[in-house]
């Protein structure tokens, strides 16, 4: 998120630049039409912490170790301090363990505190990053939307944290993250957003949901229609996903869940993840065309959210490169 009290500067780079919007600060926008599947941001990490339960002394040793400049660049980023102390539990669980009592004072105190701190900026702006978190200086600057236009991950094989489009972006329009999981219902995204400082104001949380009608309501039934499907085959993917072929309602329910990230525009690598298991799916019960179709989508989803480079991008190209050559042998 952009501070809203020194004027950030993008990279050099085609796509996008920082603009002020009257009272939330500063956000991201496109200065040319941007594709589906564009690398809009490649950013190295400002400041890592690499445990994923830190404490504000772990943040100060990585900070201690940046150059005046990059402190001073870190204290531009958003904090989300200052925040009203009936907003959250008045008492901690006699059941949590010290330690964690100790983290989640730390956490409390620095975001109803009347200071941006060390804590506040970094709880408000980190990434995770392979087993802990990170703070990107220009990844940190694009706003969130519970239906945003394009997608971050943290790329190992190059060391950087990435941002692709994953619609077509007209110029001018607003470039956003969704900083919470796609799937969740209205109040679980408002206790998530709640930690970054602030309420969001997109069409899928301020719409009436009890309005068939409405964008909110239409969205609200599709995540729930998602999470419903993610209970109901989630042990039957990965490592099991044989096992989930003999179930006659498996593919369906997969290629329903493909049909609902679409329609809400989740075309992250968990979409990436039900093509390839439709495609294996079809492969199991002999349809190698339909299995080539899903695999080709697999490939480009995957592609287009993380980038060729990304490190199991080649899983999906081996997948499809696979089917391809069963569907030659089966024609030949």
């Amino acid at each position: 998120m952009a501070s809203a009290e020194a004027i950030p500067v993008a990279p050099p780079n085609e796509y996008y630049e920082i603009r002020a919007i009257p009272g939330k600060g500063y956000g991201c926008f496109a200065v040319k039409p941007i594709e589906r599947g564009t690398r809009i941001l490649a950013d190295d990490p400002l400041i890592i912490v690499p445990i994923a339960y830190y404490m504000n002394c772990d943040i100060q040793q990585a900070f201690d170790k940046l150059s005046a400049h990059e402190q001073k660049l870190y204290f531009s980023l958003h904090s989300g301090h200052g925040q009203d102390p009936k907003l959250w539990p008045s008492r901690i669980s006699d059941q949590v363990p010290e330690h964690e009592k100790a983290r989640i004072i730390e956490q409390h105190t620095a975001r109803t505190g009347k200071d941006a701190s060390l804590i506040s900026i970094f709880q408000t702006n980190c990434m995770e990053k392979d087993k802990g978190a990170a703070v990107f200086p220009h990844a940190a600057r694009f706003n969130h939307c519970c239906n945003p236009n394009a997608c971050f991950t943290w790329n190992s094989a190059i060391q950087k944290e990435t941002i692709h489009a994953m619609t077509d972006i007209q110029p001018d329009e607003q470039i956003t993250l969704s900083y919470c999981d796609m799937t969740h219902e209205r109040k679980l995204r408002s206790w998530e957003l709640r930690h970054y400082g602030f309420v969001c104001d997109c069409r899928a949380c301020t719409g009436d949901e009890e309005d068939e009608t409405t964008f909110a309501n239409q969205s609200a039934e599709r995540r729930f229609r998602l999470e419903e499907l993610e209970r109901e085959t989630k042990n039957l993917r990965g490592k099991y996903l044989l096992q989930g072929a003999q179930d006659p309602n498996f593919a369906k329910k997969l290629l329903e869940m493909a049909a609902l990230h679409q329609q809400e525009g989740d075309w992250t690598a968990r979409l990436a993840n039900v093509f390839l298991d439709i495609a294996l799916v079809c492969e199991v019960h002999g349809d190698v065309e339909m299995a080539v179709v899903a695999g080709a989508k697999a490939v480009q989803v995957k592609r287009d959210c993380q980038g060729a480079d990304f490190p199991d991008y080649s899983k999906y190209v081996d997948v499809l490169r696979r089917l391809k050559t069963k569907l030659s042998q089966k024609k030949a």
